[in-house]
């Protein structure tokens, strides 16, 4: 009865050993795929962080908030680590209160030798699965030092990429700054050109205008002349370029003589005081009136100053018979009547012969006064305007 109590204890000690050697059996399972789910985890976060730092866009984003994540996670594998760690040491007690338990059944029985032996090499997998399992948490800590070494790596990458983000930033600024700088000078050029462009215009407004007074003044002269015309009718010839008349000095005094005719002073006052007229009655045509001029002319015939004198004599002599005149203004007169001798410097000459009865003459001409349209163009070719 004493020795089937004891078989029967010794097979309850063995199914019980059976069990805790099950359940060991499970925790190492359980343990072991616990460190292959981090070690696989910890690969798949490397792998994941070596594609980001492939990614210079997304590393210059990486914000603080996710890189401290990132260290909490490696915080949490560090735990992890312990906690792996902490049941590695509760596993070396488990087997050192198992190896005090095969002790104490070898005290007990040695019946039990083959048990024991089986219990030895179960004791023996278990070790080599605590050195297995020693020897993947060595791995994990290395590739946990590694990872930590890729982290600061990275955080230096990100301090790096800072600083050139600041001078970037910098450059930018002083970019900014120059083309700043340049509009503002841009804008300068612009209010210059435009101010010189409207000079340009004022420029070009004020030629037209001295173009249009300068050429007023042919059409004043155009304008005298067809007055002339129409005051003097058939009665004499008028130049249709100079607006001058010519007079015969066969009519006017006999040969080489400067007094007048007695007949000349009727046919002088009739042609001259309709054409004193037209040049002096007209305050617009006498605005531009430069002077009248009586000139005497005479052929070749004798010395060039024998003839000037007298053709001066005769043109005085013409003016002489104005000035006495009381149909004439004698200070309009003074102002504007002058006469003047050419001897024989503009003789008429036909089919390249002098003809000498037309080359003897007097000739009363105007001239259009340009005065003030030569210093308009004066003073606009100096810039004064």
């Amino acid at each position: 009865m004493r020795h089937k109590r004891s078989i029967g204890t010794e097979e309850n000690f063995w199914v019980a050993y059976a069990d805790l050697m099950a359940g060991l059996l499970f925790v190492f399972i359980l343990l072991i795929g616990a460190i292959v789910l981090k070690y696989v985890f910890a690969q798949s976060d490397l792998h994941a962080l070596q594609t980001n730092l492939k990614e210079q866009k997304r590393v210059l984003q990486l914000s603080e908030e996710e890189l401290a994540a990132r260290k909490a996670e490696v915080a949490q594998v560090s735990d992890a680590l312990l906690r792996v760690r902490a049941q590695n040491v509760e596993l070396s007690f488990t087997k050192a209160q198992l190896e005090k338990a095969l002790q104490e059944s070898q005290m007990h029985s040695q019946s039990t030798e083959e048990a024991l032996l089986a219990a030895r090499a179960m004791l023996a997998q278990t070790a080599k699965a605590l050195e297995e399992n020693q020897a993947s948490l060595r791995l994990s800590v290395e590739e946990m030092d590694a990872l930590k070494k890729l982290l600061l790596g990275v955080e230096h990458e990100r301090d790096e990429t800072k600083e050139a983000l600041h001078v970037s930033q910098r450059h930018l600024r002083e970019t900014t700054n120059l083309l700043e700088i340049k509009d503002n000078e841009l804008a300068l050029l612009s209010k210059t050109l435009l101010e010189k462009t409207l000079a340009h215009q004022k420029l070009v407004e004020d030629l037209d205008i001295a173009k249009a007074r300068v050429g007023n003044l042919t059409g004043v002269r155009i304008a005298v002349i067809a007055q002339l015309k129409e005051k003097l009718g058939n009665a004499l010839d008028v130049d249709a370029a100079s607006g001058a008349i010519r007079l015969p000095a066969s009519v006017l005094f006999d040969r080489d003589a400067y007094g007048l005719k007695p007949e000349a002073a009727q046919t002088l006052k009739k042609v001259l005081l309709p054409y004193f007229e037209v040049l002096l009655g007209d305050e617009t045509v006498r605005e531009h009136l430069d002077r009248i001029i009586i000139e005497g002319h005479t052929d070749s015939d004798g010395s060039y100053m024998y003839n000037l004198e007298l053709s001066q004599k005769r043109a005085s002599s013409v003016m002489s018979l104005i000035y006495s005149w009381e149909e004439v203004d004698k200070e309009v007169m003074q102002q504007f009547l002058s006469a003047s001798g050419r001897s024989y410097s503009d003789r008429i000459f036909a089919n390249g012969v002098e003809n000498k009865e037309a080359s003897r003459r007097i000739e009363i001409k105007f001239s259009i006064s340009n005065q003030k349209a030569m210093q308009e163009i004066e003073t606009f070719l100096k810039g004064e305007y």
